[in-house]
């Protein structure tokens, strides 16, 4: 591996870690509660190991069962639009097996014909069909919360919808693997969860490109600032300070994930139109905690991890979450938080419009001058590059 243009990466180990940020999206627009999708996964592998799926495809089956809700990150409900939508934002992800295709698309479809697109019985890929028997319980009964009484509840709702809504055998496997206590108890503990995961992969890192993994992030970036030129922008003033490849494809990689904790945050609050209140303001004010949260779960994003999260920081130390000081605040830091600040100010936001480049420009001078808000060098230059 060449350290200087690839990493190590663990498709998993990254969806794993973004699951947190969907978790708190799908809560937010469906009223689910947190660990959803780790508790959709638990399911699914567990009928899969009874399937007796191989490595490969029991690792691509956790990857899909991860990221299965990351539609609702431009849609607003479960629909025709989310499947499709999920289905198109996981294209650019390597996973094992790439001959699976529209997984997501059909995660919603019943036995019967009855989901959104009408396929029937075995028109449904088989990863689909688990997708959907695991989204139908947890959607049903919430397992996290689920008591020892509610149980034959969930028996009972499986055992009515054989060979309608899930096929016969599908069914059979859930009650199989559901007779054991544990597996009702794990469902209740993050941790075991975890242990369940981890226990039935094998270990499938592979060596990617920082191009590669900056296409599958800004993808995501772009999903919900289509307007914005932070990305672009970056780039142009990494050029002219001529950032050498590693510095560059990084740092931009951490500007395409330095959004993904607002995830985390009320989408009342991120929408709003009129003036935060102040509780309100110290939501806002958390989302880079929880881009941190996210991103340093992900192997060999340490530098990213960091620099993400520091992006509201500001060198007289009023900025957020951490309140740190201009000591502890590196050139790559500084350089981002400049340009995500320009290219917010340069986009037309729910309760303003876009400021043009010369009024962005002089918003960043006089707040630098004033109080040492922003790197006035950093400003300065970005005026001349673009």
């Amino acid at each position: 591996m060449d350290k200087k243009k690839e990493l190590n990466f663990n498709l998993n180990n990254f969806l794993l870690a973004l699951s947190f940020s969907l978790d708190y999206l799908r809560k937010d627009k469906c009223s689910s509660s947190l660990n959803y999708s780790k508790r959709v996964t638990y399911i699914a592998l567990n009928i899969g190991k009874e399937l007796q799926l191989s490595p490969q495809e029991m690792s691509d089956l956790c990857s899909f069962s991860l990221v299965h809700s990351v539609g609702l990150m431009n849609t607003s409900q479960i629909s025709k639009e989310y499947c499709e939508s999920s289905n198109d934002i996981v294209s650019t992800l390597p996973f094992l097996d790439g001959s699976k295709k529209d997984i997501l698309k059909y995660q919603n479809e019943y036995y019967d014909g009855s989901g959104f697109f009408g396929l029937k019985a075995e028109e449904i890929p088989l990863f689909s069909q688990l997708l959907s028997i695991s989204i139908a319980i947890e959607n049903r009964f919430n397992l996290s919360t689920i008591t020892v009484k509610d149980r034959t509840n969930v028996i009972s709702f499986i055992e009515n919808s054989k060979n309608e809504l899930f096929s016969d055998n599908l069914a059979d496997i859930f009650l199989k693997v559901s007779q054991k206590t544990s597996f009702w108890l794990d469902l209740q503990n993050e941790t075991e969860i975890l242990y369940f995961i981890f226990g039935s992969l094998h270990d499938f890192t592979i060596t990617l490109a920082f191009e590669k993994l900056f296409q599958i992030t800004s993808s995501l970036y772009l999903i919900n600032n289509v307007d914005s030129k932070l990305l672009v922008n970056l780039e142009k003033i990494m050029d002219f300070y001529n950032f050498e490849h590693k510095d560059k494809f990084t740092l931009l990689i951490a500007a395409s994930l330095c959004n993904i904790g607002k995830s985390c945050i009320p989408s009342s609050i991120i929408n709003k139109k009129t003036k935060l209140e102040t509780w309100e303001y110290e939501e806002i004010k958390s989302y880079p905690y929880y881009t941190k949260k996210v991103l340093s779960n992900i192997m060999g994003f340490d530098d990213i991890s960091s620099w993400a999260s520091k992006v509201q920081e500001k060198p007289n130390g009023k900025g957020y979450p951490f309140c740190l000081k201009g000591k502890d605040l590196s050139l790559k830091d500084r350089l981002l938080a400049v340009v995500n600040s320009f290219s917010a100010l340069s986009s037309t936001k729910s309760y303003r419009k876009a400021y043009n480049k010369a009024e962005a420009i002089k918003i960043l001078k006089d707040s630098a001058q004033k109080d040492d808000s922003y790197d006035l060098s950093i400003i300065e230059d970005l005026e001349k590059v673009l």
